[in-house]
């Protein structure tokens, strides 16, 4: 009887080892593991907001339906559109910013791998 719990006991640890080797297994852990980024212009949904990654500049672009904003590494910035982003199969348009117009900069954080 003895030898039978102690078995049984073996048994459920081996068991028990396994499936969780499995698990983990067919589960990413670490940032390593998981999809990696698009190459290439594309847009993200990240905080609730969607960004625009311009491979060319190797940064994030942000609108709010008026302006235009990038993402410096620090926070957001009024876009000037000075920089590649719109240059290749895009027509220019006569954009200027106002002079004394308050203009809300966003807030949210752009991603990071």
């Amino acid at each position: 009887m003895r030898n039978l719990k102690a078995g049984l006991a073996v048994a459920f640890v081996i068991t028990t080892l396994v499936v969780a080797a499995v698990v983990t297994g067919l589960t990413p852990i670490s940032g390593a593991t998981a999809r990696e980024e698009p190459l290439g212009d594309h847009w993200r949904n990240h905080d609730g907001h969607w960004s625009y990654w311009h491979e060319g500049d190797k940064r994030w672009y942000y609108t709010d339906g008026v302006h235009w904003f990038y993402h410096d590494g620090r926070g957001w910035v009024l876009y000037r559109f000075d920089k590649l982003f719109g240059k290749e199969k895009f027509v220019h348009g006569d954009y200027k910013v106002r002079e004394g117009v308050k203009i809300e900069v966003p807030r949210h954080e752009v991603h990071r791998r």
